[in-house]
């Protein structure tokens, strides 16, 4: 049994990927330039970051939206001692006892080194269930620092959660080996992922098969 307060910050995540417009923020490179000022913290849909208490803001934040959904870490892809950070902030706003025996891995949404390599800020951190964590980690996103090192990185100001991000988050680990360079080698793959998204309870208009030929070639080119 996975805690509940994993499971209301997985249950926020999805609602926002499955919002009309995606809402499911994982990276940003800077505080600035994103519907505020630093000064007044102000940003994001009408939320806002506060500076963490155990944080210096170039370590991470915290942010809260403006409905009031679960908050959220943001930490830098650079620091130390993240999962003692995340485990601080579960049990001052999640309501955890801690991590001690929790089966749960903290994660960067955003993968830290492809967030390094472009440039991020802060990444968004969730704990997820370490199947998919280490099954994500050892294929997908190893292909995305091998991409990185032969292409160069891809910047952006804002990384917004894909399916892959989300099938992570709620458990998919159908990852078998590296991602195909062409789309059409990771159909299989991306029906897996729609299957089992669809299986977790993502409405059809989500899982379109357009959705699935488009995640299938965005596996042959994600960094």
């Amino acid at each position: 049994m996975r805690p509940a307060w994993m499971t209301r910050q997985i249950a926020a995540f999805v609602a926002q990927f499955c919002a009309p417009t995606n809402l499911a923020w994982i990276g940003v490179q800077s505080l600035q330039g994103l519907g505020g000022m630093v000064e007044d913290g102000l940003w994001r849909q009408g939320g806002r970051f506060e500076i963490a208490p155990d944080l210096d803001l170039s370590e991470g934040f915290v942010w809260r939206s403006a409905t009031g959904d679960v908050p959220e870490l943001w930490l830098a892809p650079e620091k130390t001692g993240y999962r003692r950070a995340f485990e601080r902030f579960a049990v001052r706003e999640l309501g955890a006892a801690g991590l001690d025996g929790a089966d749960v891995q903290i994660d960067h949404v955003f993968p830290k080194g492809a967030g390094r390599a472009g440039g991020l800020g802060y990444v968004r951190m969730l704990a997820v269930p370490p199947e998919s964590n280490m099954a994500a980690g050892r294929t997908l996103e190893k292909a995305m620092v091998g991409r990185n090192t032969a292409l160069g990185a891809r910047a952006k100001a804002t990384r917004l959660a894909t399916y892959f991000s989300v099938g992570k988050a709620t458990g998919f680990a159908q990852y078998d080996s590296l991602p195909d360079d062409e789309g059409s080698g990771n159909l299989a793959l991306a029906a897996a992922l729609m299957a089992h998204l669809r299986a977790f309870g993502l409405p059809g208009e989500v899982l379109s098969a357009l959705d699935a030929r488009l995640t299938a070639d965005r596996a042959a080119d994600l960094r």
